[in-house]
Order: C-alpha cells, then structure tokens, then sequence
C-alpha cells in the first residue's frame, strides 16, 4: 500500500487531513440522505436540534453558539428555510432584530429525522471514539484560549513578550497606557465625566501597596509594556460597586488594558490566563471580574475563557452599567 504523504508530513498535514476526512464524511452522509429522500443536508441536524432546544434565535446566535461563521450561517439557513425548515420572524420590540424559529413543517418532520439520526449516531460510534471526542475537546478549547497566531508571535515573532509583576520604574508608563486605552473606548466615560476613575488608572501602581494585589503586564522581549491589568488576591481590596467585595473564596481582576500596536497577539488572554492560574495555586473557587457593553472584543474573550455572566454581580457606576462574570475554578 503506498505511503499516505500527509501522514508522513506529520503535523504539517493536520489541517489537510481534517479537511479530507470532513469531505469524506460529508460526502457519505449526504449519499445517505439522498438515497432515503429525506431532504436534507449534512450539517442541517445541528440547527433543527439547537432551534429546538432554544425555540428561537438570530443568525449571529446560531453562529455564536455553534462557532461558525456569520456567512456560513446565513447560507445554511438560507437553505433549509428554502427547503421549508425554518421561518424567519422581526423582533417586535426591536425591529432591526429578525428570529428564526423551526416552521410547522419543520417541527413536524423532526421526529422522523431525529430517529434516523440516532441511528447516524450509533453507526458513528463505531469509529468515533468517546476517548476521541474527549481529545477533540480539549483540541478545540486549547485553540480557542491560545490560537495559532498568538503562540506563532509568542514563540518566533517581533513581539514575543513575558507576563511579570510590574516594576515601581514601569508604574507612571503603565497609567499612561490604562488612560490611553480606556479614553480610546467608542462611548465609554471621558476623564471629566468620570475623573475620580482616571485618577486610578493614571496611578494604577499605588493599588500595588494594598495587601494581595498583583500589577501583571506583559512585556515585549526589547521592554516595551504590551498590556497589564491589576489582580486582587483579596477581594475586599477589590473596589468596585455592587457585592463583588464580600465575595468569599475567590480572586479577581481589574483594568485590563493592551496597547493598541500590540492587539492579535493575545496578550489579553495571556493576562488573563496568568490570573486564573494564580488563583487556581490560591485555592480559589471562583474568579471574578466586570466589563461594560463598550469592551465587547474583551467580553468575548471572557468567555471563550469559561466565565459566565452573574447578574447578582452587576452594578451601575454614575450611568454607566458595569456586568459580573464568574469563572468557577
């Protein structure tokens, strides 16, 4: 039998082999499907499962809770909504929004196709194993807390950087990036709006002197500050509104910021990780942080992170509404 050259090439041969082994697969499956008429797709059992689970969701929420792309997603709807599966629907209290929910005829056919596709299901375990799946996970959540251009950067690039504690000579320059960033916020608080807040952020090196609180940057390998944010050890050191203070067993942390020169890199993620693993050795259950609506790009971050939004922990700072995420360690 002639040697398989991308097995040969080993890693360099990952992703081709995913994508030769998805178009085997696809090509199997929707053989199948057509053979028994059932008039659908592969993939499609995806959607008809999360919209009956959810009952009805927008296009960007099925994308989002899959992980696929927002064009994707719009054609394979497009698709089954053509084929009669899906209808679509405006948000009557906002009418920019349009839900899509299973049609009558969609509703109606799931039964027969949920039955066929738990045979789908028995006949992929033969293959598929549970030890598999478990390594695909652990694949998919490695990729998404650190991806390829992050430890690429990391490892060979111009902006390879270290996560440290930052240095008394470093604080005035690390104010200076916190005020930079966070006036550089589309519809966040200006300075006089809000000038107590950018006190704080001007010299972030003084929450330093308070008992369990960490300032961690990441710096470049020729010294230059990428991001920082402030840990707290203690949460009664941790400052902000609400009841995040008296929150027992845990860690947080606050005003992250990354220099604009240094985003795609990961340094927010990096930032982050190093928090988690240092309340983790803490023996802390639970990690807690805030963001507002105008940290969307760090928001998502959080979340493909593990943390989970906690309305208990939200709080109004003046007119600004500030959300609680907890990560359970």
């Amino acid at each position: 039998m002639e040697a398989d050259f991308l097995q040969e090439i080993q890693h360099l041969g990952f992703t081709a082999r995913i994508k030769r082994l998805n178009e085997k697969i696809v090509s199997s499956t929707l053989e199948h499907y057509s053979g028994l008429n059932m008039g659908i797709e592969p993939n499609w059992h995806v959607i008809f499962l999360l919209l009956k689970e959810k009952g009805k969701l927008t296009v960007t929420e099925i994308a989002s809770a899959l992980g696929f792309s927002h064009p994707a997603m719009i054609k394979i709807t497009r698709k089954m909504k053509d084929s009669g599966y899906l209808e679509s629907f405006k948000d009557p209290d906002d009418g920019r929004k349009t839900f899509i929910q299973l049609s009558k005829q969609g509703s109606d056919s799931l039964p027969a196709f949920e039955e066929e596709w738990n045979r789908v299901q028995l006949v992929l375990k033969e293959f598929v194993s549970d030890v598999f799946l478990e390594n695909l996970n652990q694949l998919e959540q490695d990729f998404d807390t650190v991806g390829f251009k992050e430890r690429y950067q990391k490892r060979f690039g111009k902006n390879r950087y270290t996560i440290r504690n930052a240095k008394p000579s470093e604080f005035k320059a690390i104010g200076a990036l916190m005020v930079e960033v966070y006036a550089g916020l589309e519809g966040f608080p200006r300075a006089n709006e809000q000038p107590q807040y950018y006190e704080t952020l001007a010299n972030i090196g003084d929450m330093t002197q308070k008992p369990g609180v960490d300032l961690l940057i990441a710096v470049s390998d020729d010294g230059k500050i990428l991001g920082a944010l402030l840990y707290f050890e203690d949460m009664q050191q941790y400052g902000s509104g609400g009841i995040a203070t008296k929150e027992k067993n845990a860690s947080g942390f606050r005003f992250l910021a990354v220099d604009p020169s240094a985003r795609g890199l990961g340094i927010g993620k990096a930032l982050s990780i190093a928090c988690i693993e240092k309340a983790r050795k803490k023996g802390h259950t639970q990690l807690i942080i805030h963001s507002t609506a105008y940290m969307k790009v760090a928001w998502k971050m959080y979340e493909k992170l593990g943390f989970v939004g906690s309305t208990d922990l939200n709080f109004k700072q003046g007119d600004l509404q500030v959300y609680g995420f907890r990560l359970k360690l």
